[in-house]
């Protein structure tokens, strides 16, 4: 047998012949969509659909004492009023915790609030009705008697001595905490010309859906068998965690996903209201619809990005890096999101932050804390957005400290395009990387000092 002297070039997964980096892919279901041809499942309507309103806390934080369903249950079109404890009858709580996130910690949440209301907008009772119009008017005549408590709204007050404990039984306000240490952070704070310090705060963003959150459930009660129709990123998630909660085998759940309307990140996740409308389903043993407005969704769909970061960065007069260091606190409101929890995306800013920069030495803490807020979870470019602006700050004041140009403080500490496979200052691998290459046709592309000339001017 004749061994080949040449090997094969190996290909990078990048420059394969079949990889969709950098070409334009058409998509396959745009002219259905332009047509007017797609199915979603606001246009959907089942024999005997009934459709399902919530009541929703008009407090940060109150103990729900009583509810009076009487005028509700009698007023038109009404089929029931169902609160959170006649719904947990139905279906279990669930704990938005995960083993690989060491500590990560969270109370059981309904899918109906029963004792206490942790967030303006948590839903303390349901109404089903013959249309969507007629199950708003009822909610309007359920009475609920609230006490209202101290309500934890900031992330760097939430682990205080004196600040309220959201969950008693957790003992404190924190949910995850993650310390990583690389290299010898000390050491480079103390080798650095000059070290800046600040502090970077991040507002809550959501996605906004061309079609808001849908959701139609179809319990048969001949066949013992659940039809969901459910405008979600994940249908076979679905599947297990209805028949999780709703105490059936796999085998007896379906979940069709057709056109998802968009989703932005926000849609492959448990929302208690939809985890409700199948339970009334299957309580009522009929079709039940529900579909968020759009006032319910800003206080329902999950939040992102709610972060306080104090920042260091280390640099010599050169323009060498010398260290990093983070410290980051991340509100998530009063529960972590199930089943994929609201720590991944404090966890991937430790991961990321230092990006594409050579410099080893990084310290990283991330902790997660309760808020009485609505929940927040992973949204599109989990944690990236964060972790870039956290670095390109830190970048471009080192720079402008020791009076050097931007674009120069980058190429003498970018991870040279030739040393891949690598490692960032966290240790997350890179590879078949180009930032340099990037970052001239960048140059180019801009005509940087084009534009520094004209700034002079």
């Amino acid at each position: 047998m004749k061994i080949a002297e040449d090997s094969p070039p190996i290909v990078s997964a990048l420059d394969r012949p079949n990889s969709y980096i950098g070409r334009s892919v058409p998509r396959p279901n745009l002219a259905r969509l332009t047509r007017g041809r797609a199915q979603f499942v606001s246009d959907l309507t089942l024999p005997r659909m009934a459709h399902a309103a919530f009541v929703r806390s008009p407090h940060a934080h109150a103990r729900i004492v009583a509810i009076a369903t009487a005028d509700a249950a009698n007023a038109p079109g009404v089929i029931a009023v169902v609160t959170g404890a006649e719904l947990a009858k139905v279906i279990t709580p669930w704990v938005g915790v995960l083993t690989h996130l060491k500590g990560i910690k969270s109370a059981p949440q309904h899918a109906i609030a029963i004792e206490r209301a942790c967030w303006q907008g948590e839903a303390v009772c349901a109404v089903v009705a013959r249309s969507r119009a007629e199950a708003e008017d009822a909610c309007g005549l359920v009475e609920v008697n609230y006490q209202e408590l101290a309500a934890v709204t900031d992330p760097e007050t939430a682990l205080e001595p004196g600040t309220p404990v959201i969950h008693p039984e957790l003992g404190d306000n924190l949910t995850f905490e993650r310390v990583h240490v690389g290299g010898d952070p000390d050491k480079g704070l103390k080798d650095a010309d000059v070290v800046i310090e600040t502090t970077f705060g991040f507002g809550r963003h959501t996605g906004v859906t061309n079609e808001p959150r849908a959701i139609v459930a179809d319990w048969n009660p001949g066949d013992a068998r659940l039809t969901v129709y459910h405008g979600t990123q994940a249908p076979h998630m679905m599947q297990n965690l209805f028949a999780k909660h709703l105490g059936l085998e796999e085998h007896q759940v379906r979940v069709v996903t057709k056109d998802v309307g968009g989703s932005f990140g926000i849609k492959v996740h448990t929302y208690a209201d939809e985890m409700a409308t199948v339970a009334l389903s299957k309580l009522l043993q009929r079709p039940i619809k529900f579909v968020a407005d759009r006032i319910e969704s800003f206080v329902t769909d999950i939040h992102a990005r709610d972060h306080r970061i104090k920042a260091k960065i280390g640099v010599k007069t050169d323009g060498t890096i010398t260290a990093w260091e983070i410290d980051d606190l991340t509100g998530i409101g009063p529960y972590s999101v199930y089943p994929r929890t609201s720590g991944i995306e404090a966890n991937q800013i430790v991961n990321l932050t230092g990006g594409p920069y050579t410099c080893p030495n990084y310290r990283a803490r991330a902790r997660v804390v309760f808020q009485n807020k609505n929940v927040m979870c992973q949204y599109r470019a989990v944690g990236h957005p964060i972790a870039t602006a956290v670095t390109e700050g830190l970048v471009e004041l080192a720079a402008a400290k020791i009076g050097m140009d931007p674009l120069e403080i980058r190429r003498r500490n970018l991870i040279p395009d030739d040393a891949h496979p690598s490692s960032g200052p966290s240790g997350i691998k890179f590879e078949a990387l180009s930032h340099h290459e990037s970052l001239a046709h960048l140059d180019a592309m801009m005509n940087y000092a084009g534009l520094r000339a004209e700034q002079t001017r």
